[in-house]
């Protein structure tokens, strides 16, 4: 398997800021992205962190680096599961938001990199995804989440 690579993507009836705020703060992450909390500055070189008990039950930590921030429009972000010390098992995120006729597009392009279990790690992100982007458009079209704070 050559490219591990998967893309995703998600139609949302929000807009980009509602979608943003979602994918930027943990009271919001904590509903759709398996129980976790993300915690960041979200400024360019700083550290993101994704802290929960998947079911529950199992606590997980995955932490990475903020490539690039553009609030509304771009979020591309290092992620390694903290059970792996591999330094090629870093993963890297790309959240592409676009406001088109009333709604916004979210693209998610995960680079699961290489090294060992690199396709144990794409066939599991490729499901992970999918349940993360049903999760998060159900939360933002059905509950209509309270706007804890703005971004800029």
């Amino acid at each position: 398997m050559d490219d591990l690579v998967v893309k995703k993507r998600v139609t949302i009836n929000a807009t980009n800021s509602e979608v943003w705020q979602a994918l930027t703060d943990p009271r919001m992450t904590k509903k759709y992205f398996f129980n976790c909390a993300v915690f960041s500055t979200w400024r360019e070189g700083d550290p993101i962190t994704f802290k929960g008990k998947i079911f529950w039950i199992k606590k997980i930590e995955m932490k990475g680096r903020i490539l690039s921030v553009e609030p509304g429009r771009l979020l591309k972000y290092t992620l390694q599961n903290s059970s792996s010390n591999d330094p090629e098992s870093f993963s890297t995120i790309t959240d592409e938001l676009r406001f088109h006729r009333g709604e916004t597009i979210l693209t998610i392009t995960d680079d699961v990199g290489k090294g060992e279990d690199a396709e144990r790690r794409y066939r599991r992100s490729m499901k992970g995804w999918d349940k993360v982007l049903k999760g998060l458009k159900e939360m933002m079209e059905t509950e209509k989440p309270t706007v804890y704070f703005a971004r800029k």
